[in-house]
């Protein structure tokens, strides 16, 4: 009987996240129907309603298969769950479920499947912000799958180190892993890891300043992200694509993409990626003098980050807000904000972040007439900057350049 209940759930979710995400259904176990029937989970709204219900009763089934005979049911539901898990932001659920796929993959003596579960790992731990605990799990899962060969686990691996050393300003190895990770799917004919690790490649441009390389690369990523029917990387590339259009100074071009990202985000659930979005539409709209839209936007993107515990999301956002309350005007908010964002990028080990919280509180010194404090603050963000070996450096140059030697009256 139990046994019966366990598959029935097995069943249940292999089938919704087929229909919410088929387009990585070669990633998931094959599932057998059960013989007992299972809900009608054929559209998007019902499947995620299902999961969204059931979520609780997953993770207890989960724990139960783990330690009471099933471990094949825990690392076959916690693979099938990844995505749903990951993308709704629902962190502690995350860890639980993999922590316990970990556990049964080590019982059977399944390398690959402890692999997988070391990388599922790691992707939460990046996503709220702790570091090296993501690493440590994508190391030794990118060390097991190169013992037995498992290329598919080595690219999520490699690719998923990527981003953690994107976030911490390490860009050549970011770029290293990325390209690696395109090659090595691109071998093994995995289309979907191809074009996560291509977009990803294009984010670590982009925060390098390489704006062309990193447009070619999304828009790479966009089309063929769109003949493949793979939604959330057409998500994802075109909120990035986005970025890259503000940062180049084409207002629409960037409005439209960040507009299409959001509704596809919310279409999908991903709330990371809608809040993240959210933020990069109100800098669209900042840019363009529209303030109070972009403020709008932004505070919407800070309490959906905060919600599901996206500390790198909730820094970068602190930061985003801070500049338009600058551009209003609104310095002591800015200056709480800025100094916000201080506090949680050096929590988490985000030196761009650290950087940008430096040089709006620069700003703001220099505004409120403390060139002493203006002066200590650019010093600090030019020498972040000239370690990540990013663009901004230039900028800050010239601001201490203008502060030690101001122009005549």
């Amino acid at each position: 009987a139990l046994t019966r209940l366990f598959d029935h759930y097995l069943a249940t979710a292999a089938a919704a996240m087929d229909t919410l995400h088929p387009a990585e259904k070669h990633r998931r176990p094959r599932i057998s129907l059960p013989t007992t029937p299972i809900p009608p989970v054929t559209d998007p709204p019902a499947a995620r309603a299902w999961l969204d219900s059931e979520r609780p009763t997953l993770v207890a089934v989960c724990a139960h298969t783990a330690s009471h005979g099933w471990p094949s049911h825990t690392i076959r539901l916690a693979t099938i769950l990844f995505r749903y898990l990951e993308a709704g932001g629902h962190y502690p659920d995350a860890v639980a479920v993999h922590t316990h796929a970990l556990r049964a993959a080590r019982h059977l003596g399944q390398p690959a499947a402890e692999a997988h579960a070391l990388t599922n790992l790691g992707t939460v731990y990046w996503q709220q912000g702790s570091y090296q605990q993501a690493i440590d799990r994508f190391d030794r899962a990118l060390t097991l799958a190169r013992e037995i060969g498992d290329r598919l686990g080595e690219g999520r691996a490699l690719g998923n180190l990527g981003n953690v050393h994107r976030q911490q300003g390490r860009y050549r190895q970011a770029a290293d892993h990325q390209q690696q990770a395109v090659t090595l799917f691109g071998e093994i004919g995995d289309r979907a890891g191809e074009l996560i690790a291509l977009a990803n490649l294009g984010v670590v441009y982009w925060r390098q300043g390489r704006h062309q390389q990193a447009e070619e690369r999304l828009e790479q990523a966009l089309r063929l992200s769109r003949e493949i029917g793979n939604r959330t990387i057409e998500a994802h590339a075109l909120g990035n694509l986005g970025v890259v259009y503000w940062r180049q100074g084409h207002h629409h071009r960037a409005e439209e993409s960040l507009r299409q990202a959001l509704n596809l985000f919310r279409e999908i659930g991903d709330r990371a990626g809608a809040a993240e979005a959210l933020d990069h539409l109100g800098n669209a709209h900042r840019q363009q003098g529209r303030y109070q839209q972009a403020t709008e936007y932004q505070q919407q993107a800070l309490s959906l980050s905060r919600e599901i515990g996206d500390r790198a999301g909730e820094a970068e956002t602190l930061n985003d807000l801070a500049a338009t309350c600058r551009a209003v005007g609104e310095l002591p908010q800015a200056h709480t904000q800025h100094t916000a964002a201080l506090t949680l990028a050096v929590q988490i080990g985000d030196k761009y972040e650290q950087a940008r919280a430096h040089d709006g509180l620069a700003h703001i010194h220099h505004a409120t007439g403390d060139p002493d404090q203006a002066r200590h603050h650019w010093e600090l963000a030019l020498a972040l900057h000239t370690d990540l070996g990013v663009p901004e450096a230039d900028q800050i140059r010239t601001c201490l350049a203008a502060l030690n030697h101001p122009d005549p009256a």
